[in-house]
């Protein structure tokens, strides 16, 4: 029995140690999940982004023939919603509206803080 309480303990120590650092911050999310963002809903906006807006801004915001990149430019809700619903340079105003148009805005604020 003289030997057995090491391992035993390494054991309970690593144990404790698992359970302690699963238990800490440093291993949950830094913001919750944006599946809902700006009232909209982020998948939905996915949809409604690569319909309506991929072809001139690129699959997934990347930046297309015409349009700008959208990926990690810190566009807020705001600044979104007033550009789809005003229209910019060659961008036409209200290629979405109403509920569609809040999905947009909401996938293209989470794309745009990547």
């Amino acid at each position: 029995m003289g030997r057995l309480w090491r391992p035993l303990l390494l054991g309970a120590v690593v144990v404790a140690a698992t359970f302690a650092l699963a238990q800490m911050v440093v291993f949950e999310p830094s913001a919750p999940p944006a599946a809902t963002l700006a009232g909209g809903d982020v998948y939905r906006g996915q949809v409604a982004f690569e319909r309506a807006c991929a072809s001139c801004h690129g699959s997934g915001g990347e930046g297309g023939s015409v349009g700008p990149p959208l990926v990690d430019t810190g566009l807020d809700a705001a600044e979104v919603a007033a550009t789809i619903e005003q229209g910019r340079g060659v961008m036409p105003p209200a290629l979405v509206s109403g509920e569609e148009q809040a999905d947009a805005v909401a996938y293209v604020v989470s794309i745009s803080s990547r």
